[in-house]
């Protein structure tokens, strides 16, 4: 028995969106740091969580979604149901320690020290 299919988009939408909403944090960092003029910058920000939320909308959602159900049709045998929720164990947990990151020492604390 499969996993329906809003179950699978119920647990992917959420990693998706989570992982935009980091990417926009440490985006926005860094246009805070080169952008001085206000409106400047608060366009630029908008501009940027448009894009990556079509991005993720159009493109890395379906893609994930797609790779999952493949991956669970392939590695029946191997991990099936059990393989996915590992993998679901292992993005949201990468996901807590990044955010755990950006807490403590701030969104630049999750780029590299040249990109500071």
């Amino acid at each position: 028995m499969g996993w329906p299919s809003r179950t699978r988009i119920a647990l992917i939408l959420p990693l998706v969106l989570i992982t935009v909403a980091l990417l926009e944090e440490v985006a926005t960092y860094k246009v805070r740091q080169h952008v001085r003029h206000m409106h400047l910058r608060v366009a630029i920000i908008l501009l940027l969580n448009g894009l990556a939320f079509a991005v993720a909308a159009n493109w890395i959602g379906p893609w994930l979604q797609r790779w999952l159900t493949r991956a669970r049709r392939v590695g029946h045998h191997g991990g099936g149901t059990v393989g996915l929720w590992v993998f679901y164990g292992v993005a949201y947990g990468v996901l807590y320690w990044a955010y755990f990151i950006a807490e403590r020492r701030g969104p630049g604390g999750l780029l590299p020290t040249a990109w500071r």
